[in-house]
């Protein structure tokens, strides 16, 4: 494997990561006879992430999300299946490059081998089945208007920076939703973030 570089960034955890792909994308088919794209994997990891913080302090991936202009995306997901074609992944999942009805390019995710249960608690994966019940059958479109709700960390950050004139001509940002702040005032799950931070040296 490559070095990981400003163009290869990357990815903490990435067995689970990549098994965790594998079951949204089976799942989401399984479930609801839909095939899962970039878009909405990115919206659906972040959801995860943000239910498992409220609810314990401790996020499933361990990823950051940056404030783009279509919600919060994991950077080091999109880069390895957009640009890399899967580099760190291409042992889980691949993306399918297409355009879209409007001409837009989109990638289409492919899981590329079996799902292994072995890396999630029984918690974590009643969790995700949980947000895949809820959110799975909705369109990328919904999902990012559920992420820009006045009040989310999205939409905070958005205003704060006064992102919104930024977003007028540009579709990303660096700016980095900080999770904690949705359990700012629980110091036990906290420190349960804190923990869960080091531990994956991020």
């Amino acid at each position: 494997m490559k070095i990981p570089s400003s163009s290869h960034p990357s990815i903490h955890n990435v067995d689970k990561i990549g098994n965790l792909i594998i079951y949204l994308t089976d799942q989401i088919w399984k479930n609801y006879h839909q095939q899962l794209f970039l878009t909405k994997l990115l919206k659906l990891l972040y959801i995860i992430d943000e239910t498992s913080v409220k609810e314990t302090g401790v996020p499933i991936t361990g990823l950051n999300y940056k404030v783009w202009k279509m919600g919060p995306v994991a950077y080091n997901i999109y880069v390895d299946l957009m640009k890399n074609n899967s580099e760190q992944l291409s042992f889980y999942a691949e993306a399918k490059k297409c355009e879209n009805k409007n001409d837009r390019e989109v990638a289409l995710i492919k899981s590329v081998n079996k799902f292994d249960d072995s890396e999630f608690s029984d918690y974590e994966i009643e969790l995700i089945d949980k947000i895949i019940r809820d959110y799975g059958s909705l369109t990328s479109e919904t999902l990012i208007n559920h992420l820009h709700k006045e009040g989310t960390l999205w939409d905070k950050i958005v205003k704060e920076k006064n992102l919104e004139e930024l977003f007028e001509t540009k579709q990303t940002s660096s700016y980095i939703i900080d999770l904690s702040d949705l359990i700012a005032n629980d110091p036990i799950k906290l420190e349960n973030f804190k923990n869960a931070q080091e531990s994956l040296n991020l």
